[in-house]
Formats: structure tokens, sequence, C-alpha cells
């Protein structure tokens, strides 16, 4: 700092030793005035050195040079020992600049490509349905007409003697054709009753529709036939098959009135 106050100093007593030299006018005489213009236009200008680099190193202006606190006015630039002796004091030396650490960049790796599968899609096999169970299936009826020349019975039957119409009813594997009678005569609210006969054991039907054996004669009672044939065994002892038509006849005659002359021997 106090040589940047001092060169400020000796710059002012420059200028102020410049002002006592000129004429009235603010002109050097005139063979001064000649050199100056000859010096100005044929040595180049001094190279201009900032403050802040070189504080200490000495100044010219106008053709007067400086060293330390000594002022000395040249007036002939290029004898001048200051420009002679050291001119190496205005070389200016290369800037160093401090390298500058670029940041490291981070290189973001470009997504994985997934390859396209090139399997061949894998074909489901086809479900299976599942298996319906078969269906057992059989037509079951009942009717009493043959009892209707029977005056006395008249009143108590039904209208054209029907008493269960032709049904399409379904059955479990193994059921017999007593079975699928007591099942249909409770599922339609028809009364029937019957008994066991150990010595054939068999159930023996006794009545259906409130019309029992023995109403029209001592040869009168029920009979069963299956795809128009009468077994000669109880009825729990035939095994119903699906398609089976199963018919229940009230006879006035063991069956001689409904044709069951011959039955199937067992």
């Amino acid at each position: 700092m106090k040589r940047i106050i001092t060169f400020l100093l000796c710059a002012g007593l420059i200028l102020s030793f410049a002002a006592c030299g000129r004429d009235k006018k603010g002109a050097r005489d005139p063979q001064e005035r000649t050199l100056y213009t000859t010096e100005a236009t044929t040595q180049a200008p001094p190279t201009t050195i900032p403050f802040d680099a070189y504080p200490t190193a000495p100044a010219f202006t106008s053709g007067i040079a400086t060293t330390g606190t000594t002022v000395a006015e040249t007036t002939d630039l290029t004898t001048d020992p200051l420009l002679t002796s050291d001119t190496t004091l205005f070389t200016l030396p290369a800037l160093t600049t401090a390298p500058t650490t670029a940041a490291p960049q981070t290189t973001v790796p470009a997504p994985a490509t997934v390859p396209a599968s090139t399997a061949a899609p894998t074909t489901a096999a086809p479900t299976t349905a599942p298996t319906t169970a078969k269906q057992n299936v059989c037509t079951i009826s009942v009717e009493c007409s043959k009892a209707l020349s029977d005056a006395s019975l008249v009143s108590v039957l039904p209208s054209g003697g029907v008493i269960l119409p032709a049904k399409r009813v379904e059955f479990r594997e193994g059921e017999s054709v007593f079975d699928v009678l007591q099942r249909v005569c409770r599922e339609n609210g028809v009364p029937m009753e019957f008994s066991m006969a150990p010595i054939y054991n068999t159930a023996y039907i006794e009545g259906i529709g409130n019309l029992y054996e023995f109403d029209g004669g001592s040869m009168s009672g029920w009979m069963y036939c299956v795809n128009g044939v009468y077994p000669n065994y109880g009825c729990s002892k035939y095994t119903v098959k699906s398609g089976d038509v199963i018919e229940w006849h009230y006879t006035m005659d063991l069956g001689a009135d409904l044709g069951a002359k011959e039955v199937e021997q067992n």
C-alpha cells in the first residue's frame, strides 16, 4: 500500500514539472516540441503494467521516467538508461493459471435391453369337461280301471281309474321297483300300504290309493309289470334299470283280466 501511495505522489510531481516546462499556451518550446513529436511517432508506446500485478515497477509518462523518488526528464527516449539498461523490468511474465479440475462425469449406463423371448408359447392343455354322472330315469304309473266293473267301488275310485298318471322319475343305482313306488307315492301324496313276506323275502303291496286286495273279490289285488312283462317275483327284488317303464295295475282275476297269463320265469 505504501508503494502505491509513493507511486501516486511521484506521478503528481511529474505532472507538475511537465506543466512548468510548457509555455504560456501550454506547449513546449519549438525544439523540444519537435523532438517530442518525433519520439512519439517513432517510438512504440511502452507496455502498460497493471498496478496490482507489479506495484514496485518504475513507470514513465510522456517521456519522463521515475526511479524511486528521483525524477529526471529525458529528452531522448532511445537513450534513457531505464529503457536501455533494464528493459526486462517491463516484460510481463506469463500468468500461471491454476489448472481447473473438471468435475468427473458420471456415465449412466444404458438400460439393459431384455431380449425378446424366442421360446414358443406354452399351449395350455384343454380343460377336460367334468364327467356328468349318468342319470337313471324310469317311468312309473298306477291305475285301477278294471275295478270300475264293480259298482260298489265306483264311488271310491278316481275318475277313469287313474291313481298316478305316467311319470318320469330319477332313481339311484341299485334301487328296486318297490323303492321307486314307495318314493313316488310319498312325493305325490298317494296312500300306500305294504307288508313283508318272510317266506319270499320280499315286500307285498296290500293297497294303493285306498284300494286294497280282495276289495274286488277273492282274486283281486295289485300286480306290476316292467316293459310290458309281469315278473313272477316280488317288487322289492326287481332292480330297476334306466329307461324301464313300470306299471302298477289292479286285477280282479289274478291277472287274467290284464293279459298276464304268461309271466317272466325267475
